[in-house]
Parts: structure tokens; sequence; C-alpha cells
């Protein structure tokens, strides 16, 4: 355990903190403290929302607040700075060190009351969180998380008591942490396919500034467009597949649409003409989409001239090459 928290402290990049930052890091993790390392959480998240709520950690208890499921409250009081307070009475001042897309180094100072200790203790926590980027093989965007937390307890004679209940405070630390990151991945996906909901319930926030949620339905609407970009795959770039129009002639004794060119024959249509959508006689449709059978691709979108007005309730109107 020493080793590895060593190793965690070597990591840091000291020559890139201010003094100030260095000092309070200094002094929790200097002497003894106690070094925990959570266990490593891999999500599916939008970057730009993953590194939206580091930016604005108040965010997520807000939406929490919001949804009443939690007992915290997060105060931004000034730029990086939080006051963090608990039902029970754990009340603690944040500070936010250092921070990047793939770093951000926190310092906590504040006094923890719990059902697993008797009375209120006082201390300093330091928090090293790591951020890398991936993709799967989908091309969807995946995060991975490692935090390492270093605790530095100042009440008089609570080393040996606090040190016996660490392994349970620990538990309950990794709890909170799946949490969270979990919580982030789910806002991100309701993000990406029913944005409006999730600005809604933003707009209903009170706890967090204006104009911070705001920024964050921004970040929401381009993350939905960045999903819906990924799920449209772009046209195929052959000789035989690249844009033409095509002339569209209806045959009236049985009712379909012929195209005046042939297809390649491993293209089928993706969409089937039910009487029920020619409800109206000004239906009219100009595009219509095939995709590629076999493995998955891009559709091919091919245009259709239109027409004019299609007649209403076409019996079992469909396409053919």
């Amino acid at each position: 355990m020493m080793r590895e928290m060593q190793t965690a402290l070597q990591k840091l990049p000291w020559n890139e903190l201010p003094p100030a930052a260095q000092s309070k890091i200094k002094s929790v993790t200097s002497g003894s403290p106690l070094f925990h390392r959570m266990p490593q959480q891999k999500i599916y998240s939008d970057p730009e929302i993953y590194q939206f709520f580091l930016r604005h950690p108040d965010m997520v208890i807000g939406f929490w607040e919001e949804l009443g499921a939690t007992q915290l409250s997060l105060r931004e009081v000034r730029e990086n700075h939080y006051i963090l307070r608990e039902t029970g009475g754990t009340v603690a001042a944040i500070e936010v060190l250092h921070r990047t897309d793939n770093l951000c180094i926190i310092y906590a100072k504040g006094e923890y009351r719990g059902p697993l200790l008797a009375k209120a203790y006082q201390g300093d926590v330091v928090l090293v969180l790591r951020t890398h980027y991936a993709r799967d093989e989908t091309n969807e965007p995946i995060i991975v998380c490692d935090l390492d937390a270093f605790v530095q307890i100042n009440s008089l004679g609570a080393d040996m008591l606090v040190k016996l209940f660490f392994a349970s405070l620990t538990k309950v630390a990794d709890g909170n942490f799946e949490v969270t990151v979990s919580f982030v991945s789910e806002v991100s996906k309701a993000a990406s396919r029913t944005p409006n909901a999730v600005k809604d319930t933003a707009e209903e926030i009170t706890s967090v500034r204006q104009a911070v949620c705001t920024e964050f339905c921004d970040v929401v609407d381009m993350a939905a467009m960045r999903f819906a970009r990924r799920n449209q795959p772009s046209p195929l770039q052959t000789a035989h597949q690249r844009a033409k129009s095509v002339a569209v002639q209806p045959r009236a004794s049985s009712h379909e649409l012929t195209f005046s060119s042939s297809p390649p024959a491993d293209w089928r249509m993706n969409h089937f003409f039910d009487s029920s959508e020619f409800d109206s006689p000004q239906s009219s449709y100009d595009s219509i989409r095939y995709e590629k059978t076999g493995e998955l691709t891009a559709p091919k979108q091919i245009e259709m001239r239109r027409i004019g007005n299609i007649a209403p309730k076409l019996p079992g109107t469909h396409l053919e090459w």
C-alpha cells in the first residue's frame, strides 16, 4: 500500500501546481496518511458531458436534489470552491487545485459525522481523479476513471479508531464513487437520446447558477448531435453508388413506383410504403433510404424527384427497381 501511494504521488504534475496547491497536498500526504485506491470505473459517456460535470460538480448534486435522491448539498461559493453539507452533520470546504481533461486534484477540509464513529472528527482529504478516453468497437465513447484518496485525520487520539473503521469507510466511498460515475453515464445516455427531457430537468434546478444550467443545456444539444452523427453512417463512396437523381413514374395499374435505373444486387429497400402513409392527398415523399444487406454499413440515400401529390390510399404501395 505504501509503495502504491508513493507511486501515485510521484505521478502528480508538481511543476504545474502553484506553491499554495503543493503545500495543501503535502499537508495531507506527508507523515502517515491513510490511502485508498477505489475500484476503476468504466462507463459510456459523451466526453463533453463528463467534462462539464467535472467543471461543475454541483450540477450532479443539483440533479439528485431535483430528483429527491440525496441528503447532500453542494454549493459553489466562488470559482473552484464549494461547501459540502450532509444531513447527518458532515460539512467540508472543497477546493479544486488542478483540473485538466485527464487529471483533477481536489482538496477538502472538514468534519465527518456518521454512524460508524461516535463523535465528529476533523480531517483533510486529497482526491486525485485520472480520466482516460477511448472508443468501443462501435465507436461509442468510453471513459475510464481512477480515483485515489489520501486522508489525514487531525483529531487527537483518533488515529487508532479511524484506522479500525477505515475498511468500512472505504467501502462506503467505493459505493459513492460508483454511483456518481454511473449517474453521469445515465445522464449522458439520456441526453443523447432524449435531450429535451434532460434539459427540462436541468432548467428546474435552483441550487446551481442559472448560467451553468444554460451552458449545460447547450452541451446536451451538442451531445445529441454527436450521437446522431455516430449513428448515421456516411454514404458509401463507390462509383456505382454515387449520387444521381432518378426519375420516378407511377404505374396506375399496379400502384407501383418504378425507378429508372437498376440497383446493385446487394442493396435492398429499407422502407415499405403502407397505405396508411397516404391518408392525405398532399402526401409526398422526396427521398427514400436504401441500405446494404449483410454487414453493417452505410445506407445509401437515393434522391427521388418530386412528382406531385400521391393519390391517397394506394393499396400496398411499394417501390421496385
